[in-house]
């Protein structure tokens, strides 16, 4: 009896290797429809390595809700890079954070950073800075006090490149005015 048994298991093997062997994928012989990848002046694609690289800051002007004016003295660097990461930094002398009170903006210290995840709206022209936790938080009266803030992380950024290579990005009010403009130059 245990001959058979051996007997029939090793049939059993036999059969089942034979099947799935026989079940092997072969070529479906049918493409897969895809649609070309956009390609173009006002594609992400195009804008991200556009905007990918170390710039300098070339000017800052900076606007209350009211519409005064101020231009601080200010130093900054803009860094992109290939992974949607976008650093903001401006450093502000002492003058320029005088200026910028006399408006009434008064930024929490001299150096202003907004740092983090961004994402590209080329429709719009704009670039918005995404919170890792952006679908599980809850509405916060204390960030949107903090909108007020002309340089604040959660304002949209609005791009343009000048022909001679500069950058603009500007920030608006909630009444649509502008907040925070400043202007960048690539660096070598």
């Amino acid at each position: 009896m245990n001959m058979i048994q051996r007997s029939t298991g090793t049939i059993a093997v036999g059969l089942i290797l034979a099947a799935i062997s026989a079940c092997a994928p072969g070529p479906t012989g049918v493409p897969y429809r895809t649609s070309p990848v956009a390609s173009g002046p006002n594609t992400m694609e195009f804008v991200r390595k556009q905007l990918e690289g170390t710039w300098t800051l070339v000017s800052l002007v900076v606007h209350n809700a009211s519409g005064a004016r101020a231009t601080p003295e200010a130093t900054g660097t803009l860094t992109w890079d290939a992974f949607g990461n976008l650093k903001i930094e401006y450093r502000l002398s002492d003058p320029g954070l005088k200026a910028l009170e006399a408006i009434g903006v008064r930024p929490p210290t001299p150096v202003i950073t907004t740092d983090g995840r961004a994402v590209i709206n080329t429709q719009d022209l704009a670039i918005q800075y995404v919170p890792p936790d952006a679908v599980s938080r809850p509405f916060d009266p204390a960030l949107a006090a903090a909108r007020a803030d002309p340089f604040a992380l959660e304002r949209l950024r609005y791009y343009a490149f000048a022909a001679d290579g500069t950058l603009t990005l500007s920030t608006r009010h909630d009444n649509g005015q502008d907040a925070a403009v400043s202007r960048w130059k690539k660096g070598a």
